[in-house]
């Protein structure tokens, strides 16, 4: 051992003691934010759901828990909540929202788990129209759409006007001139910008257009058409459409919150104006992939799920390649082959996605409004929770 005089080794004693006290109060907590996420099952909050573990389910949590942290992280933007549920059993339920939107203004929202669906609201009223057709109200989907309504004349009319179904208004093939995708929303050139900006029976409006196509031939994506369908329940059934969907969907459902914004003249916004939780989306593709059951309860019958989702019109757009009774229809390349599913969609990013092959449903909201990224829900389906799931 070296012989250091006393005052060296003093100093070097007061040096260590000093060190070690900096290192032990200078330590740096990690922030809220730089914290891990770490998974839970989701919270039970007797609103019907099953709750359940990833892993009981053949998912692997580590692949997902990664997702998710990317999420909150930042690399993948704009996504407001996510719910994975499989074999009937919801097994992720996560927000990340933490403020709310103008559109929460529509109907006085605060509550930042409950989201705008946006055009998600279209495959809703599907399903409605679907319900008053079991019943009886509508028995007929090739009944001319112009009389339904008590209107006592129409501008532009023709006999193809006169032609056009309930069946073709299911399936976005009115032939009536509309383009609301060549234009911004914001840009007066959008059929649905200057339709509603001008006119305050937005279904009126829409049957005095002029014909651009045969009926049932030329598809074209119409939001007020999905309104239309909404007042044709509502003519029909006598009751007020948030009523009857109340009624007869949701609270069979469990879902005890449901708004919805009005038109000008009192309709729901059947179109783009439904408010639901993330995990009450889920519910709602539950009931597609189980053939119109929820908990033991026939709420649509099965001959119905089954028209909704059979392909009408062809389609060629990314993860689209058909469409039925307001339901989009695709494909996941899944490794070394393609994975058929069905979705809602909602502008955004309000997605429920539903792939029958894995019993799995996923919903998601989000707020990708004005950029190129409303696709991420379905690039994330494909990279993390597809490969994540071993049969």
């Amino acid at each position: 051992m070296h012989n250091y005089p006393i005052r060296i080794l003093f100093v070097l004693s007061l040096f260590l003691v000093v060190l070690s006290g900096c290192t032990k109060e200078n330590t740096v907590t990690p922030s809220e934010s730089e914290q891990k996420y770490q998974y839970q099952i989701p919270e039970a909050t007797n609103d019907g759901w099953t709750i359940g573990h990833l892993a009981d389910f053949d998912i692997e949590e580590p692949r997902i828990s990664r997702m998710v942290q990317q999420i909150i992280d930042g690399v993948y933007p704009g996504i407001d909540s996510i719910s994975i549920v499989r074999h009937n059993t919801l097994l992720l339920h996560q927000d990340f929202r933490d403020e709310l939107s103008q559109y929460d203004d529509w109907v006085g929202n605060r509550d930042l788990e409950r989201h705008l669906m946006h055009s998600t609201s279209k495959s809703v009223v599907s399903a409605l129209f679907g319900i008053a057709h079991d019943q009886g109200f509508i028995p007929d989907l090739s009944a001319p759409l112009l009389k339904q309504f008590n209107y006592s004349f129409y501008q532009n009319w023709s006999e193809q006007k006169e032609n056009i179904t309930l069946e073709d208004t299911l399936t976005m093939r009115l032939g009536l001139q509309w383009d609301e995708w060549s234009y911004p929303f914001a840009d007066a050139q959008n059929s649905l910008t200057d339709l509603s900006e001008n006119n305050s029976d937005f279904v009126k409006a829409l049957l005095d257009l002029p014909m651009d196509s045969s009926p049932g031939t030329t598809y074209a994506y119409n939001t007020v058409a999905s309104i239309a369908l909404g007042a044709v329940i509502q003519n029909k059934t006598g009751i007020p459409l948030k009523d009857f969907a109340q009624t007869f969907l949701f609270d069979p459902l469990q879902i005890n919150r449901a708004d919805w914004h009005m038109t000008p003249t009192g309709l729901a916004n059947t179109g783009s104006g439904l408010f639901l939780k993330t995990r009450d989306m889920a519910k709602f593709g539950q009931l597609y992939l189980n053939n119109g059951q929820w908990n033991g309860m026939q709420l649509i019958s099965k001959q119905w799920v089954e028209k909704s989702l059979r392909k009408s019109v062809d389609l060629h757009l990314d993860y689209a390649s058909g469409y039925g009774y307001q339901w989009w229809l695709g494909e996941f390349d899944d490794t070394d082959h393609k994975t058929s599913f069905y979705s809602t969609r909602g502008h955004g990013g309000q997605f429920i996605i539903i792939i029958p092959n894995y019993d799995l449903i996923i919903a998601f909201t989000g707020h990708n409004y004005t950029n190129d990224l409303q696709n991420l829900p379905f690039k994330l389906v494909e990279q993390y929770i597809l490969p994540s799931i071993q049969f």
